[in-house]
């Protein structure tokens, strides 16, 4: 039951936002009294915790951290961050607003990046690139699924990959390397 709480609680937020999402109106869609939701969740911050923690765990599960090429596993990392992002633009948003701290699975990953960027750029800042990368990358998912809906956005998200690709690659390029 937790589990279809949580995928009915996600469906609601990519919906409506997360800022319209209540445990009343998830009830409601679950069909069951708002009472039993909290037989599972205390509040709705345990809610968004549980469902950032399963969207990033099954991010983590299906992304690949490889050593051999720093350039290119980060570059695919990111791409596929910004898919995910893509797929669940109020959560990116969610991030953006709060300390992503309370969330192991979120800063699991912001660690992996973190050594992927040590060994591409040893010399440089990566806590500082590893911000810019993200701040860019949510931006980014944000504006290409806000202002469209329907085919629109299906377009509007595939023109702006292949430039989100071109301005990743750019803006890997700029930070200095060994």
């Amino acid at each position: 039951m937790k589990q279809k709480i949580i995928q009915a609680a996600l469906k609601i937020c990519e919906k409506e936002g997360y800022e319209s999402f209540s445990m009343r109106k998830l009830a409601t869609k679950l069909g069951l009294d708002p009472m039993a939701i909290y037989h599972y969740f205390d509040n709705k911050e345990e809610l968004t915790k549980a469902m950032v923690e399963q969207i990033f765990n099954r991010f983590q599960e299906e992304t690949t951290f490889v050593d051999k090429n720093s350039y290119a596993s980060i570059k695919k990392v990111l791409i596929n961050y910004w898919n995910l992002f893509i797929e669940y633009p109020g959560m990116s948003l969610y991030l953006i607003k709060n300390s992503y701290e309370g969330f192991p699975s979120v800063v699991a990953f912001n660690q992996k990046l973190q050594q992927l960027l040590k060994k591409l750029y040893p010399e440089s800042e990566t806590e500082k690139i590893l911000n810019i990368l993200i701040d860019f990358i949510h931006g980014n998912a944000l504006t290409s699924t806000s202002f469209s809906k329907g085919k629109i956005k299906e377009v509007t998200v595939r023109l702006n990959r292949k430039e989100f690709e071109t301005t990743l690659v750019y803006l890997l390029n700029q930070f200095p390397k060994l």
